[in-house]
C-alpha cells in the first residue's frame, strides 16, 4: 500500500490528470443519464404517437423540413421568441416529441418548452436520422407550420 501512495506522491501531475479524467467521465455519464430520461427512441416515439396522440414538433430549418419530415409533424422555428411560441400552449398538456436532424437542436428546444410548461415533452434521440435508420416513413407532402 505504501508503494501505491509513493507512486501517487511522486507522480502527482499524472495522478491529478487521472482524477480529472475520471471526474469528467462521470460528469459526462451523469449528463447522458439526465438527457436519456427526457428522450425517446424512434420506436418509443411511434408508440407515443399511436397510443397517446403525441404531437411531433420538428425544429429543423425550413429547407431540411421540406426534404422530408414525419407525417403530421409541426414545423417550428426554434429561433422564435417565447412570446411568439405562445400559440403552442394548446399542446402544453399533451405528449410532445421534439425532433431535429440528429437530436442536438431539439434537446436545446426541449429545455425551452419545459420552461414554458410542457411537462410531457421529450426529445427524439438521434432525430430524423435515427427515425429513418429505424425504417420509419417520412413524407415531403405539405407542411404543417404552427397548426
Amino acid at each position: 500500500m505504501n508503494e501505491i501512495l509513493d507512486f501517487f506522491m511522486t507522480n502527482w501531475q499524472l495522478s491529478g490528470l487521472m482524477a480529472l479524467v475520471i471526474i469528467a467521465y462521470l460528469g459526462f455519464e451523469f449528463m447522458q443519464q439526465m438527457m436519456a430520461s427526457n428522450s425517446v427512441s424512434p420506436d418509443e416515439a411511434v408508440a407515443m404517437i399511436n397510443h397517446q396522440n403525441a404531437v411531433v414538433f420538428d425544429v429543423r430549418t425550413p429547407q431540411e423540413y421540406a426534404t422530408g419530415h414525419v407525417l403530421g409533424s409541426i414545423h417550428i422555428d426554434p429561433t422564435e421568441s417565447d412570446a411568439k411560441l405562445k400559440h403552442l400552449n394548446k399542446y402544453s398538456q399533451k405528449p410532445v416529441i421534439v425532433m431535429c436532424a440528429h437530436g442536438k437542436r431539439s434537446a436545446s428546444f426541449l429545455k425551452r418548452l419545459q420552461s414554458l410548461g410542457f411537462a410531457e415533452a421529450v426529445n427524439l434521440t438521434g432525430g430524423l436520422h435515427a427515425w429513418q435508420n429505424a425504417g420509419l416513413p417520412v413524407t415531403t407532402a405539405g407542411t404543417n407550420k404552427h397548426r
